[in-house]
């Protein structure tokens, strides 16, 4: 899919995004989605789907607590907020009817960054700007030390 073409599919799609603005950073690619992103791994795709990247201390599951595991074997924890917090980066999970949709992280000016599925990576104001779209909402946020 061209870019003007995923423009217009995260304009139409992401309301807030439309109404607050939202920057492309790095073009689409099929090669990682929004957990590996998240991760800090733009190697490869993750998904719980048998034959694709998971990491082996999380279940392999389509369920929020699975993405859960994956964030926490990777040093992060829960925290109350998207506050940014010196020290600490910090992603948002987002889930559907408790299925995992989505992961964006925030980088240290305190705004977010998201791996749009195959389309580019984009930033935007805050987690809850995907919120209202195909992504649902966000679960919770976590953090770890930087």
């Amino acid at each position: 899919m061209a870019t003007s073409r995923w423009m217009t599919w995260l304009n139409v799609s992401f309301p807030n995004l439309r109404s607050e603005g939202f920057t492309v950073v790095d073009p689409p690619s099929d090669t990682y989605n929004c957990i590996a992103y998240a991760a800090d791994d733009t190697s490869q795709w993750w998904a719980h789907i048998s034959d694709i990247y998971w990491p082996p201390h999380a279940t392999r599951s389509d369920r929020i607590a699975s993405l859960l595991e994956v964030f926490a074997g990777l040093g992060y924890e829960q925290c109350d907020d998207s506050r940014i917090e010196d020290g600490y980066q910090k992603v948002a999970l987002y889930e559907t009817r408790g299925v995992w949709t989505h992961a964006a992280v925030q980088i240290p000016s305190g705004v977010w960054r998201s791996k749009m599925g195959e389309g580019p990576v984009i930033e935007h104001r805050n987690a809850e700007s995907l919120a209202g779209g195909p992504y649902g909402g966000v679960h919770c946020f976590m953090r770890r030390p930087l």
